[in-house]
């Protein structure tokens, strides 16, 4: 069984790095695009500028899971130069389960938020619903918590 988690956390963890590269580089063609046409036509695309405020939000919970996916997150580690052995690893697992119930409360209330959008009818740019665009937040802070709760059960001594 973790043999096939491995495998699928791998899978996932290529198409973040993809999706993550993807949206970075349409952000900006899509700036320097607006920039051309602002400065050399005195025109520009109105749907552009928000669709890049989009992107934004993307590009930020996409990096919160790629870091939390490899333990670079932010983290305040001054008990670890105070604990070793088995403590550490208590409070490095009490820790991590901390951190994916606040993030299952995170993905929980911002599916409500996007549920109560797609219920209000919210558009963005070009009369389009709002709701899709909003996914990557429950989604995205259900898997960060999905991580934290596995490295808490499996996660190696050294691993934290």
């Amino acid at each position: 069984m973790l043999k096939f988690v491995s495998k699928v956390s791998n899978l996932w963890a290529r198409f973040e790095i993809l999706l993550l590269a993807s949206i970075l580089l349409t952000m900006v063609v899509l700036a320097v695009l607006q920039i051309l046409l602002r400065n050399l036509f005195d025109s520009s695309l109105f749907w552009i500028d928000p669709f890049n405020r989009i992107l934004v939000l993307w590009i930020a919970i996409l990096g919160a899971m790629v870091a939390t996916r490899e333990k670079a997150h932010i983290a305040v580690d001054v008990l670890k130069h105070y604990l070793t052995g088995t403590s550490l690893v208590l409070i490095s697992k009490c820790i991590e389960v901390f951190a994916g119930f606040i993030c299952a409360a995170m993905s929980y209330h911002s599916f409500r938020f996007v549920y109560y959008e797609y219920l209000d009818g919210m558009k963005t740019f070009s009369d389009l619903p709002a709701w899709p665009f909003e996914l990557i937040m429950p989604f995205g802070f259900l898997i960060m918590a999905l991580r934290f709760f596995y490295s808490a059960a499996f996660s190696q001594q050294g691993e934290g």
